[in-house]
């Protein structure tokens, strides 16, 4: 199936045909499927050099776990996902939700930038009771975290408790039409990024055609090997088709690669676990309506 000169890069394991179960899995599959290949990816494209033996063994373990079945379907993963989802109360979680600790702090650690640091040192103390909006300069714009975390598209609502529910309701109305307006403005003038917007059968398919699960367990057990996978040798070994008339290079580069990327984040599995959690949830309000 393959030339002679690609042996050394595929392992002994792999079959691309492994995979093609992945066409019609869920987002629940997707999610173990993901999740256990995120770790070994990230490491290995990272740090594999100062990887210890043993985290270096459990690495391999995790990847050769992959290459074997192709589409993971570990029930033990699955069952503590769903117990998770289930315990979760939040009545819309993914539409507007309080903030805990964990998120302020993982995001507030998310969020530093030099920039970030050196206007906090520049500003003295003094500054902060001094209602002047100029004088405070950058300190004092909204946070935007789609702006920095794609993902995570929240914001941070300062609420006066003290006006009336119809004044409160009038405002954020107006605020809500506003930043719809704003980000639809952004949206047509920056160039088209890797944003995951859907998570449906759709995208799905889309993962699936890409042969990003493959993609991460060929380049992971490179990396573990200590082999460099170019572009044209992944192409090459993940769409080895005669009769595909892509350019498999530029699948790689333009498609496969920033996917992965985008898929192994863990922001992006955040997201798709709060999906999951209300797609449960209003499965379980249907049923006892």
């Amino acid at each position: 199936m393959y030339p002679n000169y690609l042996s050394e890069y595929i392992p002994s394991s792999f079959d691309i045909e492994k995979y093609q179960d992945a066409a019609n899995i869920p987002l629940s599959s997707w999610i173990v499927n993901l999740t256990s290949r995120a770790l070994s990816y990230i490491a290995s494209e990272e740090r594999v050099e100062s990887l210890t033996e043993s985290e270096r063994e459990f690495l391999e373990g995790l990847n050769l776990n992959n290459l074997i079945h192709g589409v993971v379907d570990d029930e033990r993963f699955g069952l503590i996902l769903n117990d998770l989802s289930m315990m979760d109360k939040a009545e819309d979680i993914s539409v507007l939700r309080e903030l805990t600790y964990y998120d302020l702090f993982s995001l507030a650690d998310a969020l530093k930038t030099k920039e970030l640091e050196e206007l906090y040192q520049d500003s003295e103390a003094s500054v902060f009771p001094i209602l002047n909006e100029k004088k405070l300069g950058k300190l004092n714009q909204a946070i935007r975290f789609n702006e920095i975390l794609e993902e995570e598209n929240f914001s941070l609502l300062q609420v006066d408790l003290n006006a009336s529910d119809s004044e409160i309701k009038s405002a954020f109305s107006g605020w809500l039409k506003r930043e719809r307006e704003r980000q639809e403005s952004d949206k047509n003038t920056k160039r088209r990024e890797f944003r995951l917007k859907n998570l449906n059968q759709v995208a799905f398919r889309k993962w699936y055609d890409a042969r990003v699960l493959a993609y991460f367990d060929l380049v992971t057990w490179n990396n573990l090997q200590g082999n460099t996978v170019t572009s044209k040798i992944a192409g090459e070994i993940l769409f080895p088709e005669p009769e595909n008339p892509r350019d498999t290079t530029a699948m790689i580069n333009d498609t496969v690669k920033p996917l992965a990327q985008k898929l192994s984040d863990i922001t992006t599995l955040r997201r798709m676990t709060r999906v999951l959690s209300d797609q449960n949830r209003k499965k379980i309000t249907s049923k006892t309506s």
